[in-house]
């Protein structure tokens, strides 16, 4: 409960102070964090969206074909609004997660915090504003990757599978998108990227300071983390069987 009780406490810090990021200084931080959790992770995704949207539709044609209506519904619904935001806060939870943990943890043994004090600069807007807002601004634009890569790769094996016009399999498949949902995972995807922020920087700012406080807050932050990338995506499940 204590954990919770502060995981709220850095959501409103976060959400009263996020002007801050306006300041050269921090918006230098914020590119640097968006840099390190999303395009250093792009390598990863593409690999991964491409196999995946393969995958898909090669086990769904075996199953039900290849074309079929019941087919492309489920690339958008399973693979496009469900797999892709889910896969990849799966990959940044495991990238960027312990590494966010133990530097805030190294940090903090090396007392860092004071030192910036000492020089004027608030630590938590200067530490923590920018892994937060970077990571909430890199998962939506890395899962808009993996959606586009994996889509694409899906679309491929269906035209090959069935021997169909590219341009058909394409258009078949946007009679079932809903530009809504297509919304709907960027912002989910969204709110998983700040969870994880969030969930990084209590476990790394807020431990003891030792040695083993570095590994105990790399372990937390993935683990907590983990579970908070699962809950918002069945709540978001929940909420679009409700709409619908």
């Amino acid at each position: 409960m204590n954990s919770l009780a502060a995981y709220f406490r850095l959501v409103w810090f976060a959400g009263s102070r996020h002007r801050e990021l306006q300041r050269p200084l921090l918006r230098a931080q914020l590119q640097g964090q968006i840099h390190a959790a999303g395009v250093t992770a792009l390598p990863v995704i593409g690999v991964l969206a491409v196999l995946t949207g393969a995958a898909a539709v090669t086990q769904l044609s075996a199953l039900i074909g290849a074309d079929s209506d019941l087919t492309q519904r489920m690339l958008f619904l399973g693979l496009f609004f469900e797999l892709a935001p889910l896969l990849s806060a799966l990959v940044v939870v495991a990238r960027s997660s312990a590494g966010i943990a133990s530097e805030l943890a190294v940090m903090n043994l090396h007392d860092e915090f004071t030192a910036l004090r000492r020089l004027g600069v608030p630590p938590a807007d200067y530490l923590l504003l920018p892994r937060i807002f970077g990571l909430a601004i890199a998962l939506p634009a890395v899962t808009a990757c993996f959606q586009t890569l994996a889509i694409g790769s899906a679309w491929l094996a269906t035209a090959t599978l069935e021997g169909r016009p590219l341009a058909e399999t394409t258009r078949h498949f946007l009679e079932f998108a809903d530009p809504w949902l297509a919304l709907l995972s960027l912002v989910k995807s969204t709110l998983m990227g700040a969870a994880i922020g969030v969930i990084a920087c209590h476990h790394g700012s807020s431990g003891k300071r030792s040695a083993q406080a570095i590994s105990d807050a790399a372990i937390q932050a993935v683990g907590t983390g983990l579970i908070a990338v699962f809950m918002i995506d069945v709540a978001f499940a929940l909420l679009v069987y409700a709409l619908r």
